[in-house]
């Protein structure tokens, strides 16, 4: 159940200043889950955990700060002198699940029972500093080593204790380029239907994870194929059935965003996954569909506003060399434009290659934001100085004000006071 590693743990000092205090209060305490699992498969380390036989409330005697996470589960997180929020969790043994979430009660024990209430066998390494010694009691060393992703003890249970993890199986596995050991692959089909019990704020953060990853495609043709992704983007899968085209322009979206470097805000990717299933819809229903889709997955306000514009005006890149002069500024002054650019770069080279109006855009595109700082000469005020009631007409004055103001036809008060006296005021 040992295994001694050569190399050493690159831990941050104030972490290894916490194990220290546990170690020297006489606890055991190791660095557990993702951090071991990350260090051996040499990749970037997140966060750093905490597995220790020290309960809640003995943690708070050894350390100054403590935050209560989950004080029934033994959660804490120490602040340490810098600052950092270190997560501190006792050895724990789970009761049953009620809720297909979390157990109905925890009862501390020791680290043989902590390692068995886990996922899968490489997230289940317990890592002494004092001996650089990995204690593994699921041959997880061997399953990192034969890239395979397995949960622990019998799989049925595993789903059905936290049924997010039908969906981390999937994130892992394509993460990793690892293979779903054949009885975890077969448990999660059987249980797929389980997911729908999870909360839909929690799937949609696990989904984000997935779709925001290089290996998004990779995971989303396994998750249709294990019968979750029909539970949790059932819109993708009716589509799917309705006209194979929207499945394999979805695939080739996501083989473009794979390819590509730049972070963007997580409704982006959204935003792209789903736009081959919105364009079953007419245009001009495309962004309330997004925003029906938005609502169900409890996006914030902001962010549903974001995918309704970027699928809404990604179509009028191909009308951008017809569009009246102000209209065009109108377009691209918006504070989202860029962010849409590169959207539409995205789709298009995925949909049809035709990147004319996009390349058009670009060339103008400079000129046009120094112009975006012009403002209309007149405002409602001076409207009503000449006699003048808001109303329709009056809005309609300043935007044709505006509108040869960002064409360069109007430019100073005067002209536009006398353009509106020629032309609108009888």
């Amino acid at each position: 159940m040992w295994t001694r590693i050569d190399k050493s743990f690159p831990v941050p000092a104030e972490v290894r200043s916490v194990l220290n205090a546990l170690f020297d209060a006489g606890f055991d305490a190791y660095l557990v889950g993702g951090c071991v699992r990350d260090f051996l498969l040499a990749r970037p380390i997140k966060d750093f955990d905490v597995a220790t036989s020290a309960r809640p409330e003995e943690v708070e005697k050894i350390f100054p700060k403590v935050i209560e996470v989950g004080r029934a589960f033994g959660v804490m997180k120490v602040v340490t002198e810098s600052g950092m929020q270190v997560e501190v969790a006792t050895f724990r043994k789970d009761a049953s699940y009620h809720d297909h979430r979390r157990p109905s009660k925890v009862e501390f024990s020791d680290v043989r029972a902590d390692a068995e209430r886990r996922d899968f066998t490489i997230n289940a390494f317990y890592l002494d500093l004092k001996t650089n010694q990995i204690l593994d009691f699921f041959q997880g060393m061997q399953d990192l080593k034969d890239k395979v992703l397995r949960a622990i003890g019998v799989p049925d249970e595993r789903f059905r204790e936290d049924a997010l993890r039908l969906l981390r199986a999937v994130r892992f596995s394509s993460r990793f380029g690892f293979k779903l050991e054949e009885g975890t692959r077969r448990a999660i089909q059987e249980n797929a239907a389980l997911i729908r019990k999870i909360s839909i704020e929690r799937i949609r953060d696990e989904l984000e994870k997935i779709l925001t990853h290089p290996s998004s495609r990779v995971a989303v043709v396994e998750l249709d194929q294990l019968g979750l992704l029909e539970n949790v983007v059932p819109e993708v899968s009716v589509a799917k059935l309705e006209q194979k085209k929207v499945w394999d322009q979805t695939l080739r979206v996501l083989n473009v965003l794979s390819s590509s470097v730049a972070v963007e805000p997580s409704v982006f990717y959204w935003s792209l996954f789903l736009l081959p299933t919105l364009r079953l819809n007419p245009i001009e229903k495309r962004d309330a569909e997004a925003r029906k889709i938005a609502e169900r997955l409890k996006f914030s306000n902001e962010d549903a506003n974001l995918m309704a514009y970027l699928v809404r005006e990604t179509p009028k890149f191909k009308d951008a060399f017809s569009m009246r002069e102000a209209t065009l500024l109108r377009w691209m002054r918006d504070e989202n434009f860029e962010l849409l650019m590169r959207f539409h770069e995205l789709d298009a080279i995925s949909y049809d290659g035709n990147l004319a109006g996009l390349e058009f855009v670009k060339s103008v595109y400079p000129e046009a934001k120094r112009r975006f700082q012009v403002k209309s000469p007149i405002s409602g005020d001076d409207l009503v100085k000449l006699g003048m009631s808001p109303g329709r007409q009056f809005t309609e004055i300043l935007r044709v004000v505006e509108d040869l103001t960002l064409e360069g036809v109007i430019t100073t008060s005067e002209e536009a006071l006398s353009y509106v006296l020629t032309h609108f005021v009888k």
